[in-house]
């Protein structure tokens, strides 16, 4: 018998269930067939394969052979090969469909995301777009872990070998109350805050790098609250409370509570910093990716761009 045509998806499926669930009784559960079915086609894989593949206690569960590790390993190549056949064919036939798991920065999410998910729903209405909002560092680990496709990231936060696809440039700017001596000046020297208090993001890396910035322009930030809620701080500046330094500017100049707040161009020197597209390295280049990529090349940088026409962040993210 020629055992490539004796194989069949099935067993392969159900042999990767036995081995990620530990039990034929638990990955039956996972694929809602009977305990009977699933251990029946692990039987007939392993006498296909010639090779034993399970050692199987009542009561104990299954262990996995190396051998059977190995099978494993292949068979999860097989399944990818599959779904990219499927995935070849809706493309063919003009529709995109399935999962795309998108990783957001959570100061970013609220003015990146809606906007994808609008497009998506309208243009590509088959493709399930996933949303996973944190922390830089949680997002990367994420990717690298094979749980996001991609994620929506500050240049300056990459931490991980992961591969990026710049976006637009971003720089961070002076937020302060309408009636703050500053919000008269064209562009503000970080040397001016020396003696004013500061209300800045509780959250890793973006804090890091505001301070680092005012560290190296010779001022110790007097930090008066902290916070990983970007619009409390907005409220808190707007109530002349103390100052903030933010990537952005988001639409209206308002906030929650309805009141002003006034942003200004930052004189000094800054780093580089861009809105990236990041995906894992040799992740796999699926059509859903690359209707997301798409998305990005068009509406990131005309919905980041400023209104006199420099190219910062019309996030209001720090």
């Amino acid at each position: 018998m020629n055992v490539a045509s004796a194989l069949s998806l099935r067993q392969l499926q159900y042999f990767c269930a036995v081995v990620e669930s530990g039990s034929v009784t638990e990955a039956a559960k996972r694929l809602h067939v009977s305990p009977g079915g699933v251990s029946l086609a692990v039987t007939q894989l392993e006498k296909l394969l010639d090779v034993q593949l399970t050692l199987r206690t009542r009561g104990k569960g299954v262990e996995i052979t190396d051998a059977g590790r190995s099978v494993y390993d292949a068979a999860l190549v097989i399944d990818r090969c599959v779904e990219d056949i499927k995935e070849l064919a809706g493309t063919i036939r003009g529709d995109l469909s399935g999962p795309l798991r998108v990783g957001v920065f959570t100061t970013l999410s609220p003015w990146l995301f809606p906007q994808l998910a609008d497009y998506f729903a309208k243009h590509h209405p088959a493709i399930d777009v996933q949303l996973e909002e944190g922390p830089s560092a949680g997002l990367q680990t994420l990717l690298t872990e094979g749980r996001l496709d991609a994620a929506l990231l500050y240049e300056n936060h990459i931490v991980s070998e992961v591969e990026i696809q710049r976006l637009t440039p971003v720089r961070l700017q002076l937020a302060v109350s309408p009636s703050h001596p500053l919000a008269s000046q064209d562009e503000v020297s970080l040397s001016a805050l020396r003696d004013e208090y500061a209300v800045l993001l509780a959250m890793r890396p973006a804090t890091d790098h505001v301070e680092e910035i005012l560290r190296n322009a010779g001022i110790t930030p007097r930090v008066r609250w902290r916070s990983a809620n970007v619009e409390t701080i907005r409220s808190l500046v707007a109530r002349g409370l103390g100052y903030t330094i933010i990537m952005g500017r988001p639409h209206g100049d308002l906030t929650y509570d309805g009141r002003s707040i006034v942003y200004r161009p930052i004189a000094d020197e800054l780093p580089a910093n861009y809105v990236v597209l990041a995906t894992a390295p040799g992740a796999r280049q699926t059509a859903r990716i690359e209707a997301l990529r798409a998305y990005c090349r068009e509406a990131i940088a005309g919905l980041l761009s400023s209104r006199d026409g420099t190219p910062v962040s019309r996030t209001g993210m720090l």
